[in-house]
């Protein structure tokens, strides 16, 4: 704020200026240069956190039924008709068979199944700021003339 005194004028004279009571010359313009605060906004962008993505391989038991087969042997008897064979004789020989059976095999196979992006989404707002701004003011303020003893 700015204050200023300004002595009693006399009205102008002829050369375009006023005289105080006391003699001294004064301007007719005499003016003040007044200043104001004005707000200036902007925006500064600024880090607020950090994200980072990471693979992370997780396991799980999975349970599935799978159909497996095999051989058993079976040693099946038959009576004979009396006199529909003709005896053979014994051999010696043993006879050999190979049996088989099916197990399961898990082999493991990886592929893709989701493909995951991040992105980045700007919200925009509006957010109230509140400021004091400052200005000056005159304030002129008269002082009683005082005149010469005559």
């Amino acid at each position: 704020m700015t204050t200023g005194t300004v002595g009693p004028v006399d009205p102008p004279s002829a050369t375009g200026r006023s005289a105080r009571v006391d003699g001294s010359a004064v301007p007719a313009d005499a003016s003040v240069l007044l200043s104001a605060e004005r707000a200036r906004l902007a925006t500064v962008a600024v880090p607020v956190g950090r994200v980072r993505l990471r693979k992370v391989v997780v396991s799980h038991e999975e349970t599935i039924t799978v159909t497996v087969r095999r051989e058993e042997l079976q040693v099946v008897h038959e009576d004979l008709p009396p006199g529909g064979a003709t005896p053979t004789r014994a051999t010696a020989t043993p006879l050999d068979l190979v049996l088989h059976e099916e197990r399961p095999v898990v082999s493991l196979v990886v592929v893709p199944v989701e493909r995951v992006r991040v992105t980045v989404d700007r919200i925009v707002e509006d957010v109230d700021v509140t400021t004091t701004l400052r200005h000056e003011r005159v304030d002129v303020s008269r002082e009683p003339a005082t005149r010469p003893p005559v």
